[in-house]
């Protein structure tokens, strides 16, 4: 039997390094492989900033300038201004050749073929070409997260796919014979902790307690890059998976000292890691969310940061000897109140916001905790 941490540390060895391509529509939370570098420059024209007149700025003497012409967003009409000539331009707009100022229209007033200007201002309302991405320049970095801001730099680009670490492809399995009479709850909660935490739930169907079944379910499995299994890792006669895992690789640890989840068991396969849960809801559930995140996020390239809020516990709550335990709770007006009934229970902690830590020997009594948010 281990600790947590050395538990934790063992999964730490593993890692990925696939690279894949997705197209920009379905980047959103990847995570870049590469740097981008701009091909073009951002705006690739002149822009106008404002609805009014282009007009030279050394004409700023004279208020009255004829019109000459219109450019409009998306236009290719070619306007050329002359001394004492402006033309009309579109919020968006190319800026006429010949012209560096716009006068915003709230400025002036047509009167004819002709326009007055009555305050120039200071400011030229136009951006440059390059001056928001230039050409050559790296606007995003590798290992950067795709998120609802910069996705605007790659559309700006023109990019259609993008070079992102691949996800975990993480295949799920329950064991046990009791699956045929009872709903199957483990490959729920541990696909959406998957899911949650980067990785690609590959749901590979229940195996019976027959050993034969459980490898071949197994062997299956082993073309994803996580194994994880729920059930069958005690120390009943139908507790298959460490002879199983010891025969098709090896097993790195099999108990932990927490609770619930304590018959954990890890190995690898295949060079695969493989990590069997405890069969019952809560321990599964548990386990899922103390070492999937951190190992599954790290191999998709994506930091794991744990949400911890201060609560105060609503009763004293003592951890076993030697075991770390994890307390579930909901969280109501700043207190934490737990809500574990039993590890086989799964409103135990289906109805749980967070858990709250015990350290090995500790006990907390009532006051402010911090609570590891779900």
């Amino acid at each position: 039997m281990i600790t947590v941490d050395d538990a934790t540390e063992i999964l730490n060895r593993f890692s990925l390094d696939r690279r894949t391509y997705v197209e920009l529509k379905d980047s959103f939370g990847r995570v870049l492989a590469e740097d981008i570098v701009s091909g073009i420059d951002v705006p690739s024209f002149d822009r106008s900033d404002m609805d009014g007149y282009a007009i030279r700025d050394q004409d700023l003497d004279g208020k009255r300038f004829k019109l000459v012409g219109e450019m409009h967003a998306g236009g290719d009409l070619e306007v050329t201004i002359g001394e004492g000539e402006c033309s009309w331009v579109a919020t968006g707009a190319n800026i006429p050749d010949g012209a560096n100022l716009v006068i915003p229209v709230e400025n002036t007033e047509k009167i004819g073929d002709d326009v007055i200007f009555y305050e120039p201002g200071k400011e030229s309302h136009i951006s440059e070409r390059g001056c928001d991405m230039k050409r050559g320049e790296t606007v995003l970095r590798s290992g950067c997260i795709v998120n609802d801001r910069n996705i605007g730099i790659l559309a700006s680009l023109g990019s259609r796919i993008v070079s992102v670490y691949d996800a975990p492809a993480v295949a799920i399995i329950s064991t046990g014979d009791e699956l045929s009479r009872i709903n199957d709850v483990n490959s729920m909660t541990l696909s959406a902790i998957v899911a949650q935490s980067g990785g690609s739930p590959v749901f590979m169907g229940t195996a019976t307690d027959e050993i034969s079944h459980v490898k071949q379910k197994i062997k299956e499995a082993a073309e994803c890059d996580v194994i994880i299994t729920s059930g069958g890792i005690s120390s009943g006669k139908k507790d298959l998976m460490p002879i199983v895992v010891s025969e098709l690789g090896d097993v790195l640890f099999h108990r932990v000292k927490m609770r619930p989840g304590m018959p954990m068991l890890a190995g690898i396969i295949d060079g695969k890691p493989i990590l069997c849960m405890p069969g019952n809801v809560t321990s599964c559930l548990v386990c899922g969310h103390v070492f999937l995140p951190p190992m599954l996020r790290r191999m998709a390239h994506l930091p794991f940061v744990g949400n911890v809020r201060r609560a105060r516990l609503s009763e004293a709550a003592v951890s076993e000897y030697g075991m770390r335990r994890y307390l579930p709770v909901k969280l109501a007006d700043g207190v934490a109140y737990p809500t574990f009934k039993g590890s086989g229970l799964i409103t135990s902690i289906g109805y749980a916001e967070g858990m709250v830590v015990i350290g090995e020997e500790e006990t907390l009594r009532e006051g402010e905790v911090d609570v590891w948010v779900l």
